[in-house]
């Protein structure tokens, strides 16, 4: 079967990224279609040891890193610079996510790139943003959770404050930082012009939570999310001590919920029968809910909820998604084969295009696999990519493949 082109099909990519935000940015163009080379230094980066299962493979790296290519160059070194400028002579995108000033010092700033290349975009990953008195700082995830107030918002009951989930500034920022670059290309197809664009964590942290913020600004105080979101809006937990989630939050949702429940008589408690009163009585409430959902099994509720038009959903765990429907007709988990590893499961992309629709690639690097190809593609001889290997200053790997394969479906 063939294979629709991408949507960002003959755009290339320079990839100096590392971890997760820059990564997960550039392995989202690629996925798009974009010929992402990966430039790691000679020896590989940190990200291919980092969280290494058991037999030895790499779900980080591979996650992040399926469907681009890999050349291994020593950017501190004068030679290493000259290589990276002419393979961005013929380049559309730099992406890099090194504390700000690294690339400047290195010789490989915006302007460095511009001037073999006007047309080029290069897009800065950072922690605060390019601006401020703190923007060279170093930054992580966690970090940027307790400096946008992310950490604050989710504090538990008791006080303490909580991460809303491992990576999810790292996530955010990749996003926003691939809308960034998306929308420069566009630009430069009406202009012709490249330029610098940047996404930090912290940015992207408070743009995704752009209503919370809002309202807490407006009333000046804060309402964390204690507990559920409503008395009818929340996880409950079942007979079998498995557990379901449901959004019943207006009056028509309520109606259907106490049919669901066979409990008209709570729609009829003057305590609970419209929305305000049953918020100012949730303490009632939710006990009474609470013993009535131990009554049946998960299943059971979760089938009668969906009967009655009652949002509903189970509480899955990552390993519960390769069974559930809707995720594998949509390709969000996605299993593939791998050459080294065999069969691999990941996700896949998480919207749709109906003529250009983004594949993730099957093939994760190998270090430096690409060198060679990548270096004579760039106008290389043989005999200098030679004398670059011998000196150190690039590395090349086993394996040479001259084309990316970027098949695979649902599993």
């Amino acid at each position: 079967m063939t294979v629709p082109a991408g949507a960002l099909q003959g755009v290339r990519v320079l990839d100096f990224s590392r971890f997760l935000q820059g990564p997960y940015a550039t392995r989202v163009l690629a996925d798009l279609g974009a010929d992402v080379l990966k430039i790691e230094r000679p020896g590989g980066e940190w990200d291919r040891r980092l969280r290494l299962a058991d037999d030895g493979f790499g779900g980080f790296f591979h996650g992040l890193n399926r469907g681009k290519r890999s050349a291994a160059v020593d950017i501190a070194t004068p030679e290493g610079r000259e290589v990276i400028l002419r393979l961005a002579a013929d380049c559309d995108v730099v992406l890099e996510n090194y504390r700000p000033g690294v690339m400047e010092r290195l010789g490989l700033s915006y302007e460095d790139f511009a001037a073999v290349n006007p047309r080029i975009i290069y897009a800065g990953a950072s922690g605060y943003g390019p601006h401020g008195p703190r923007h060279a700082e170093p930054m992580y995830d966690m970090v940027a959770q307790a400096v946008s107030g992310v950490s604050d918002f989710m504090r538990s009951p008791e006080g303490v404050p909580r991460l809303a989930t491992r990576g999810m500034a790292d996530s955010a920022g990749a996003m926003f930082l691939a809308m960034a670059v998306l929308s420069a290309l566009y630009v430069r197809e009406r202009t012709g012009l490249g330029q610098r664009v940047d996404a930090s964590l912290v940015g992207s942290c408070l743009a995704m939570h752009t209503a919370e913020v809002t309202i807490a600004l407006h009333d000046d105080r804060m309402h964390r999310p204690h507990g559920r979101v409503t008395s009818t809006s929340g996880a409950f937990r079942c007979r079998d001590d498995r557990w379901l989630v449901i959004g019943a939050t207006d009056q028509k949702l309520w109606v259907n919920l106490t049919r669901a429940l066979d409990r008209e008589d709570l729609y009829n408690d003057e305590r609970f029968h419209r929305s305000r009163v049953r918020e100012a009585n949730r303490a009632v409430l939710e006990p009474l809910l609470e013993a009535v959902f131990l009554e049946r099994d998960r299943d059971d509720w979760v089938e009668r909820m969906r009967e009655a038009n009652v949002p509903v959903a189970p509480v899955n765990t990552f390993l519960d998604l390769v069974d559930d429907p809707d995720v594998i007709a949509n390709g969000y988990i996605v299993e593939q084969q791998d050459r080294k590893w065999g069969r691999v499961r990941t996700v896949g992309h998480p919207f749709h295009m109906s003529r250009n629709p983004a594949v993730v690639g099957d093939r994760t690097p190998e270090l430096g696999e690409d060198t060679r190809s990548a270096l004579l593609a760039a106008g290389f001889g043989d005999a200098e990519i030679d004398g670059l290997l011998e000196a150190g200053i690039v590395e090349a790997g086993l394996v040479e493949p001259s084309v990316i394969v970027t098949t695979g479906g649902a599993v």
